[in-house]
């Protein structure tokens, strides 16, 4: 019973956290937000704060998780275009307060903690593993990234002026097309 208690405290906490990090961020940009910041934002104290994360970037990394879990499906092969439409319909519907994703620092961790996904996905399957990959997997893994990420900034910043369908269908056969050598 006190276990629940503590875990759905905990839930709270990190949920406040994540929910004053992202609101920060997404009004101020990454670089203008300091843990202090998003304590007072959170209300609670900074012990708490590094109770739950070692760092900003430890947050940053938890509050990507969602769209980064989105896409490292496509890299499974779980993923289909019609999933993914609703996380391209967010990032279209919320582009000027989601800018911040697409541009320095946050892109590059964005790409680097997706990469890390994908790579998951990549591991060698018994008859993979007998043959090597032409490049290695972690190599292979933010090539998929970068162009995942690339392309959704891509058509966020106007450059491609199609439907989001179009978009989701290239990112599921483009991940399908870079990884079809390490299946």
């Amino acid at each position: 019973m006190v276990n629940r208690k503590v875990d759905r405290r905990t839930e709270r906490t990190r949920a406040a956290l994540l929910s004053a990090f992202v609101e920060l961020i997404l009004t101020r940009g990454y670089e203008a937000v300091g843990v202090g910041d998003i304590i007072r934002r959170a209300n609670v104290g900074r012990s708490t704060f590094y109770l739950h994360y070692a760092s900003k970037d430890a947050l940053l990394k938890e509050s990507l998780e969602r769209p980064s879990s989105t896409l490292a499906a496509c890299a499974r092969g779980d993923a289909t275009a019609g999933m993914l439409i609703p996380l391209l319909e967010h990032f279209r519907e919320q582009r000027s307060l989601n800018r911040v994703l697409f541009d320095y620092p946050v892109r590059s961790m964005w790409v680097k903690s997706l990469a890390a996904l994908i790579e998951r996905s990549l591991a060698p399957t018994p008859s993979a593993a007998r043959r090597r990959l032409p490049i290695p997997r972690s190599l292979l893994a933010l090539t998929v990234a970068e162009m995942q990420v690339g392309l959704i900034t891509h058509w966020l910043s106007g450059a491609l002026s199609v439907k989001s369908d179009l978009i989701a269908e290239a990112l599921v056969l483009n991940t399908r097309a870079m990884l079809v050598r390490s299946a």
